[in-house]
């Protein structure tokens, strides 16, 4: 196909497809992982703000997930090892979502890997362009979700997990 004629859309989901490969390939086979994208996105969230409380609520609002979803999916995390859930002395309705060690271990392997593929992907291309790249991802993010909104499609959800 030329490349004018290449859609954007399947390129992406190439991308995401090579992203996920690689990301899954370091997490060791014997070791509990993430049982969906959802999962491991969760778990990046929780490993990048480890000092600062995490809640559902943060939960729901960075994945633009409803809370029934958000529910099921920690509910599913907490069942497999991933996380623990504590509750505040102050407010015992209130959880604090931490990763377990296990899950901790394991997610620095696969940031490592990250690294490496970020640098890999942007091999060739200089911190201009590469922030040039992610300012145009955003415009096609934000259009994607405008459009979506103005369709009145809603967000679409992961499945839950359970």
């Amino acid at each position: 196909m030329e490349q004018n004629h290449k859609r954007l859309g399947f390129t992406l989901r190439v991308i995401q497809n090579k992203v996920k490969a690689i990301i899954c390939s370091s997490i060791p086979p014997s070791s509990k992982g993430p049982q969906s994208q959802l999962q491991g996105g969760i778990l990046g969230f929780l490993y990048h703000h480890q000092e600062q409380p995490v809640y559902q609520r943060d939960i729901e609002k960075e994945f633009r997930i409803s809370g029934a979803t958000a529910t099921n999916t920690l509910q599913g995390m907490e069942r497999n090892g991933l996380i623990v859930r504590k509750a505040l002395d102050k407010d015992a309705r209130l959880k604090r979502i931490l990763m377990t060690e296990e899950a901790l271990q394991n997610h620095r392997r696969v940031e490592e890997r990250m690294d490496r593929m970020e640098q890999c992907m942007t091999q060739g291309l200089d911190a201009g362009e590469v922030a040039e790249l992610h300012r145009m991802l955003d415009i096609v993010l934000g259009n994607l979700e405008e459009w979506q909104q103005e369709a009145g499609a809603g967000e679409p959800e992961e499945k839950p997990d359970g």
